[in-house]
């Protein structure tokens, strides 16, 4: 499909419950839409029978945005049987309403002073911090599978170089997806910058979601389009053609339509 036929916009605070964002998103012409469930009106257990199945008649794609502030960067194998257990039901969810994907965050490692620097605690337990990251998310993607697609987003822990490790032993075999976000790429300088995008571009078939929102390369402001220096006829170029859709995460919900006329008219 052209992208103009596969642009949706991601759902927070706005709503009073599911039914009303996607009736919203209708509305405005989306083509599809996203749920960040860090919202508790779009908790799994906070959302009605009413509005599950208005979400699994949906007209447009449905997609999830798990709950941010879960991390998989724990040497505690309790905290993180349940971080992985509520993501879980967060995937059990989308297989209920037909949802396309459901992406992730991977979280961080927090940092302690060593020898009068900062480091982070992978970097000192580096052998340790990989192994339980293979362990959650080899249940995760085991336990999407025929429900959704589980796609990890390129944000925090995403970068270290044991996630990478990681990272393209599932993908190698096609047990997770990515979503690649423009805006958390613009922030990067230099190499980092490189590697960040030979790496989604090498995975490129399995970006199954992009998130689409404006800055000016030095913090994560999530602007209006148009309101920051990305080069999104650049990023768009190289996405066009594959299976993915492209959600604009602007807030407040005026905000998103402002850069979905904006994004129409570039396009």
């Amino acid at each position: 499909m052209d992208i103009k036929e596969r642009i949706g916009f991601q759902a927070l605070f706005d709503f009073k419950d599911a039914r009303e964002a996607l009736d919203y998103a209708v509305r405005q012409g989306f083509s599809a839409i996203e749920f960040n469930m860090s919202s508790p009106a779009f908790f799994p257990e906070n959302v009605g029978e009413g509005s599950r199945r208005a979400l699994s008649a949906s007209p447009i794609p449905v997609l999830l945005h798990a709950p941010d502030g879960l991390s998989l960067f724990s040497l505690h194998r309790k905290p993180l049987d349940a971080v992985i257990c509520r993501l879980s039901e967060v995937v059990d969810f989308a297989g209920e309403i037909g949802a396309r994907c459901v992406t992730i965050h991977l979280g961080s490692t927090f940092h302690i002073s060593e020898g009068g620097r900062m480091k982070f605690m992978h970097e000192l337990f580096p052998g340790e911090y990989e192994a339980e990251l293979r362990y959650s998310l080899k249940r995760l993607s085991e336990y999407a599978k025929e429900k959704t697609l589980l796609c990890v987003e390129n944000t925090s822990g995403f970068r270290y170089p044991l996630s990478h490790r990681v990272l393209r032993e599932l993908l190698a075999d096609e047990q997770l997806y990515l979503t690649w976000d423009i805006g958390h790429t613009n922030r990067l300088k230099g190499e980092e910058r490189k590697r960040e995008e030979s790496f989604m571009l090498e995975y490129a078939r399995l970006i199954k979601n992009c998130h689409i929102h404006d800055n000016h390369g030095d913090w994560d402001e999530h602007n209006v389009i148009g309101e920051g220096n990305i080069d999104f006829r650049y990023y768009l170029s190289l996405l066009e053609k594959l299976d993915t859709y492209f959600i604009i995460e602007v807030r407040p919900r005026d905000r998103a339509v402002e850069s979905y006329e904006r994004l129409k008219e570039m396009l």
